[in-house]
């Protein structure tokens, strides 16, 4: 038992079991996402490509994640957002099953690895401050050896926003996430194609004005993926 686990001792964040955040039961509980779908439709797509009916000027090119977000994986991303981050993280992804993480493999087939980026959605500075590190840029550092992809840094959060989970109607999301993103220096996005990575989509509004940004910029395809979608 090491000094951590002597005075913080831990504990499953779904059924309380001493000694792990993720017990073996409690595992059971997370649900993979066995169909991809079209980011605007939400009817079954392959590899989540849009339909191309569905594209929009400036939109998303295709979306992925890897769980359907539920109560204990909302324990989980929360835990590791705001207390526990890396050894909630590293019990996370250790219980992670390889092969639902294949499918994200099928970017390699569709990017040209030379000019394509992994872009974490960055947190408003004073949030990163206050947090110490941003969800986002842990999670692309996993999914980096899938892909062999560079993570780049390409947009600032200049705009301080509430979840979108947390805001209601459609029109006030909009208003909210409008602006929130800039480019630190479009040179670097011109005919460039970004995977944006974030923990969650659940309106999938950040993930859209992201998008936009980086298209009205240069770039050349931008895709989606998330660890969960609600």
């Amino acid at each position: 038992m090491g000094f951590v686990d002597l005075f913080y001792p831990r504990f499953c964040l779904g059924c309380g079991t001493v000694g792990v955040y993720l017990c073996l039961n409690c595992r059971k509980k997370l649900v993979y996402l066995e169909k991809d779908r079209c980011f605007y439709c939400q009817k079954p797509s392959l590899h989540g490509l849009t339909h191309p009916g569905c594209q929009k000027k400036n939109g998303i090119d295709g979306f992925i994640s890897i769980f359907q977000y539920n109560n204990f994986l909302k324990k989980i991303i929360k835990s590791f957002k705001y207390r526990l981050a890396v050894l909630v993280w590293k019990e996370f992804c250790l219980s992670i099953q390889a092969e639902k993480l294949f499918k994200i493999t099928f970017y390699k087939k569709i990017v040209e690895k030379e000019t394509t980026f992994l872009q974490p959605i960055p947190l408003f500075p004073k949030k990163l401050r206050e947090r110490g590190f941003n969800q986002a840029k842990i999670i692309s550092n996993f999914f980096q050896p899938f892909l062999n992809l560079t993570i780049a840094d390409e947009i600032i959060r200049v705009k301080e926003t509430k979840p979108q989970a947390q805001i209601g109607q459609k029109r006030k999301r909009l208003l909210k996430i409008k602006g929130a993103f800039k480019i630190r220096d479009k040179q670097n996005i011109t005919e460039k194609s970004f995977i944006i990575v974030d923990d969650l989509l659940t309106s999938g509004k950040t993930a859209e004005e992201a998008a936009k940004t980086l298209k009205k910029a240069g770039a050349k395809k931008v895709f989606i993926l998330t660890l969960a979608k609600g």
